[in-house]
């Protein structure tokens, strides 16, 4: 599927995987048919663990995805949004503008119809709203800004901001884990911006583009 700035669909959802995702029991209404199309984000899962799954959170984020948007390193360091791509409608990819490669661009889309690229006015656009630079808005806020263009109405559920009254970064990890909030909040370098991103959010959610499910 090819998205031009002027298509139009109905009603879509974006599912982050912030903490806050488990708050509420809202998976069957996820896979309901409520939502034209389902989007999840990068190392998003429902389960985990061996057959009998020691974590399952699907009562609580559902199981639904027909979009997945993904950052590009899950292309250029791991294999992952190319082995994985026959599972859903559409592979969505964010490059950060200063990483732009048009040859691997064009590779990728031609070789794999279901994988395409954010294209980089988005990344302009979203600076126009809340300022980023010199880092880059994060594979979330992308996603989110490029449905907006996309669907008349459009939800979102699980997005927190890196929000240190939790004690995890995403919802099927612990504080301890390798991307652990933890180990998180304390680095200086962090690529990531979240007041900007909250600030970009609730410049949406005042103008009506977006709404909280």
């Amino acid at each position: 599927m090819v998205f031009h700035k002027r298509d139009i669909m109905s009603k879509v959802l974006l599912i982050g995987n912030g903490p806050s995702a488990l708050e509420k029991k809202l998976g069957s209404r996820i896979d309901s048919d409520e939502f034209d199309k389902v989007v999840r984000f990068n190392r998003w899962r429902f389960n985990e663990g061996g057959s009998e799954y020691e974590n399952d959170w699907s009562d609580f984020v559902g199981t639904r995805c027909d979009y997945w948007v993904i950052n590009d390193l899950h292309l250029t360091e791991t294999n992952l949004g190319i082995d994985k791509r026959e599972l859903y409608e559409m592979v969505l990819v964010f490059m950060p503008k200063f990483k732009t490669n048009p040859n691997l661009v064009n590779k990728i889309e031609s070789s794999y119809p279901n994988i395409k690229f954010i294209p980089s006015e988005y990344e302009d656009d979203v600076n126009t709203i809340s300022n980023f630079t010199p880092k880059w808005p994060s594979t979330g806020i992308m996603g989110i800004h490029f449905f907006c263009n996309h669907f008349d109405e459009v939800y979102l559920h699980g997005f927190d901001f890196y929000d240190f009254k939790y004690d995890n970064l995403h919802y099927f990890e612990d504080k301890n884990a390798p991307h652990g909030l933890n180990k998180f909040k304390f680095k200086p370098t962090m690529d990531h911006t979240p007041q900007q991103e909250k600030k970009y959010i609730e410049h949406m959610v005042k103008n009506n583009k977006i709404k909280i499910l």
